[in-house]
Protein backbone atom coordinates (compact mmCIF):
# COMPACT_ATOMS: atom_id res chain seq x y z
CA UNK A 1 0.00 0.00 0.00
CA UNK A 2 1.25 3.43 -0.93
CA UNK A 3 1.20 6.36 1.49
CA UNK A 4 -0.22 9.74 0.49
CA UNK A 5 -1.00 13.02 2.19
CA UNK A 6 -4.67 13.64 1.34
CA UNK A 7 -5.05 17.29 0.39
CA UNK A 8 -7.78 19.00 -1.61
CA UNK A 9 -5.87 18.43 -4.85
CA UNK A 10 -5.29 14.69 -4.23
CA UNK A 11 -8.93 14.32 -3.15
CA UNK A 12 -10.15 15.99 -6.37
CA UNK A 13 -7.83 13.81 -8.47
CA UNK A 14 -9.21 10.62 -6.84
CA UNK A 15 -12.81 11.74 -7.42
CA UNK A 16 -12.17 12.74 -11.06
CA UNK A 17 -10.89 9.22 -11.84
CA UNK A 18 -14.23 7.66 -10.90
CA UNK A 19 -16.61 10.46 -11.88
CA UNK A 20 -18.29 8.27 -14.51
CA UNK A 21 -19.43 5.96 -11.67
CA UNK A 22 -21.24 8.85 -9.97
CA UNK A 23 -23.77 9.77 -12.65
CA UNK A 24 -26.89 8.33 -10.99
CA UNK A 25 -28.95 10.43 -8.57
CA UNK A 26 -28.51 7.83 -5.80
CA UNK A 27 -25.11 6.17 -5.46
CA UNK A 28 -24.30 3.25 -3.14
CA UNK A 29 -20.84 2.35 -1.87
CA UNK A 30 -21.15 -1.10 -3.45
CA UNK A 31 -21.42 0.50 -6.91
CA UNK A 32 -18.23 2.62 -6.72
CA UNK A 33 -14.73 1.23 -7.07
CA UNK A 34 -11.84 3.48 -6.14
CA UNK A 35 -8.78 3.46 -3.92
CA UNK A 36 -9.71 3.63 -0.24
CA UNK A 37 -7.88 5.78 2.32
CA UNK A 38 -7.01 4.11 5.60
CA UNK A 39 -6.03 5.69 8.89
CA UNK A 40 -4.89 2.63 10.83
CA UNK A 41 -7.86 0.24 10.60
CA UNK A 42 -10.35 3.01 9.77
CA UNK A 43 -11.54 3.29 6.16
CA UNK A 44 -12.29 6.87 5.13
CA UNK A 45 -15.29 7.74 2.98
CA UNK A 46 -14.17 9.86 0.00
CA UNK A 47 -17.12 12.24 -0.26
CA UNK A 48 -17.87 15.36 1.73
CA UNK A 49 -21.65 14.69 1.98
CA UNK A 50 -22.94 11.21 2.68
CA UNK A 51 -24.87 8.89 4.97
CA UNK A 52 -22.83 6.03 6.41
CA UNK A 53 -25.01 3.40 8.12
CA UNK A 54 -23.40 2.29 11.39
CA UNK A 55 -26.37 0.30 12.73
CA UNK A 56 -29.49 -1.19 11.20
CA UNK A 57 -30.60 -0.79 7.60
CA UNK A 58 -32.84 1.32 5.41
CA UNK A 59 -34.58 1.18 2.07
CA UNK A 60 -34.64 4.13 -0.32
CA UNK A 61 -37.53 4.54 -2.78
CA UNK A 62 -38.88 1.04 -1.97
CA UNK A 63 -36.04 -0.77 -3.76
CA UNK A 64 -32.54 0.45 -2.83
CA UNK A 65 -31.31 -1.47 0.21
CA UNK A 66 -28.61 0.17 2.35
CA UNK A 67 -27.20 -2.13 5.04
CA UNK A 68 -24.91 -1.58 8.00
CA UNK A 69 -21.40 -0.64 6.83
CA UNK A 70 -22.58 0.86 3.53
CA UNK A 71 -22.79 4.52 2.56
CA UNK A 72 -25.11 6.29 0.18
CA UNK A 73 -25.03 9.65 -1.58
CA UNK A 74 -28.25 11.29 -2.74
CA UNK A 75 -27.69 14.18 -5.11
CA UNK A 76 -29.32 17.56 -4.52
CA UNK A 77 -32.83 17.96 -5.96
CA UNK A 78 -33.40 14.17 -6.02
CA UNK A 79 -36.79 13.07 -4.69
CA UNK A 80 -36.54 10.14 -2.29
CA UNK A 81 -38.12 8.46 0.69
CA UNK A 82 -36.49 6.34 3.37
CA UNK A 83 -38.16 3.40 5.11
CA UNK A 84 -36.75 1.15 7.82
CA UNK A 85 -38.13 -1.90 9.60
CA UNK A 86 -35.49 -2.15 12.32
CA UNK A 87 -34.45 1.48 12.59
CA UNK A 88 -30.99 2.74 11.70
CA UNK A 89 -28.23 5.00 12.90
CA UNK A 90 -26.06 6.85 10.43
CA UNK A 91 -23.25 9.34 10.31
CA UNK A 92 -23.70 12.26 7.97
CA UNK A 93 -21.01 14.74 7.20
CA UNK A 94 -20.29 18.00 5.53
CA UNK A 95 -16.54 18.51 5.32
CA UNK A 96 -15.15 21.87 4.24
CA UNK A 97 -11.58 21.15 5.30
CA UNK A 98 -8.84 21.32 2.68
CA UNK A 99 -6.93 18.44 4.27
CA UNK A 100 -8.12 15.10 5.57
CA UNK A 101 -6.44 14.59 8.94
CA UNK A 102 -4.74 11.34 9.91
CA UNK A 103 -3.18 9.94 13.06
CA UNK A 104 -0.38 8.38 11.00
CA UNK A 105 3.13 9.90 11.12
CA UNK A 106 3.28 12.99 8.92
CA UNK A 107 -0.53 13.00 8.60
CA UNK A 108 -0.35 10.45 5.79
CA UNK A 109 -2.91 7.81 4.87
CA UNK A 110 -2.41 4.35 3.45
CA UNK A 111 -4.21 4.00 0.15
CA UNK A 112 -5.48 0.75 -1.38
CA UNK A 113 -4.71 0.88 -5.08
Amino acid sequence: MAKILETLSTYIARIEKIQHQMEKPIVLSTKVTMPTLRDGHIKKVPWPVFRYVVRGSLTINDSIQVNEGMWVIIRANTSYKIDTKSGYMCITGYNKSSQCLSSQPGGKHLIDE
